[in-house]
């Protein structure tokens, strides 16, 4: 958070699950996650999409456990 450790921050550019995990435990309070979390969409493979959303929600829970 640097200088300004009392301000809750959530990026919502450059978020992937190779990523998330760092992104949590450096103190933020959320991910956004646009295209890495969509993209199947483009090809109407929405279970695909489920699939990425459900993997996100594990890595978040995952990096706050430690």
């Amino acid at each position: 958070k640097g200088p300004l450790p009392q301000i809750n921050i959530m990026p919502t550019g450059g978020v992937s699950l190779d990523n998330v995990d760092q992104w949590i435990k450096n103190g933020v309070i959320a991910v956004g996650v646009g295209s890495d979390l969509t993209g199947p969409a483009k090809t109407q493979d929405y279970e695909g999409v489920a699939k990425l959303a459900r993997a996100f929600v594990d890595a978040v829970k995952d990096a706050r456990s430690k």
